[in-house]
């Protein structure tokens, strides 16, 4: 129906997909010693609280038990029985439900991309994953591509999102409210017109517009259309198809 829009101008962006940097525990022994057993391996799924290695203490002589502190999927395992314990962690513990994307901001972006926008996130071929708010600029840039890095944060209950995987995202750059749009896929061409397709019924009329601002979701409408009128979006291309066929009737 046609009424109130936002429209904008869309920016690409970029990204790779990241563990959050709270997705990564270290699992050490409480006191050193020399590793009397492993029950884990790389790859493995562990709950908090499953039994990981048994140490046996250098002071006490006593064997004690070293229990997953979170749950998650065993990134590292740094000890086999018979090791000494050094300090180091015995066990790399990550969560893959917690991921982020960080993206590469050219340059010419800086200006108006900004922390708090919110960015579309999308695979390579289209399909959408989720919108969720930009986070501040990382420390560090991307020095090879010169461009800056800024992250955000998507939820991968899932598992479908593996970290080095390439996405895209799409952020709405000066946005502005008109009060007249319709979607940009329900405008087509018709003679020396563009236009969009009235619904009433089982009816179809020609509706000749004057356009205004654009973004790929919505155009503003200048003139040309009532607000509140029903219009065809999808598949806007076969009732155009129809029209040429058995004549349109529209109005001036």
């Amino acid at each position: 129906v046609v009424g109130p829009a936002t429209v904008g101008e869309m920016r690409g962006l970029y990204g790779t997909v990241q563990l959050s940097p709270t997705a990564r525990s270290e699992i050490r022994g409480q006191f050193p010693g020399r590793v009397v057993s492993v029950t884990k391996a790389v790859g493995d799924s562990v709950r908090r609280g499953d039994l990981l290695a048994r140490i046996e203490s250098s002071e006490s002589l006593q064997v004690y038990p070293v229990y997953a502190t979170v749950g998650g999927v065993i990134a590292e395992r740094n000890a086999n029985p018979g090791d000494v314990t050094d300090g180091r962690a015995l066990y790399v513990v990550t969560d893959p439900a917690q991921t982020t994307v960080v993206f590469n901001i050219f340059p010419r972006d800086l200006a108006i991309i900004r922390p708090g926008m919110r960015v579309t996130v999308e695979t390579q071929d289209g399909a959408e994953i989720a919108t969720a708010p930009l986070g501040q600029f990382l420390p560090d840039g991307n020095v090879e591509a010169g461009t800056a890095l800024i992250r955000a944060t998507i939820p991968n209950r899932s598992g479908t999102l593996r970290p080095g995987m390439a996405l895209r995202g799409r952020v709405m750059v000066n946005p502005v409210t008109v009060p007249l749009a319709v979607r940009t896929e329900a405008i087509q061409p018709f003679r020396d017109f563009k236009v969009v397709y009235a619904n009433f019924g089982q009816d179809y009329e020609v509706r000749m517009l004057k356009l205004g601002r654009s973004s790929p979701e919505w155009t503003e409408v200048l003139s040309g259309i009532k607000p509140g009128t029903a219009y065809v979006t999808k598949g806007s291309f076969l009732v155009r198809a129809d029209i040429e066929k058995s004549g349109a009737g529209h109005d001036h």
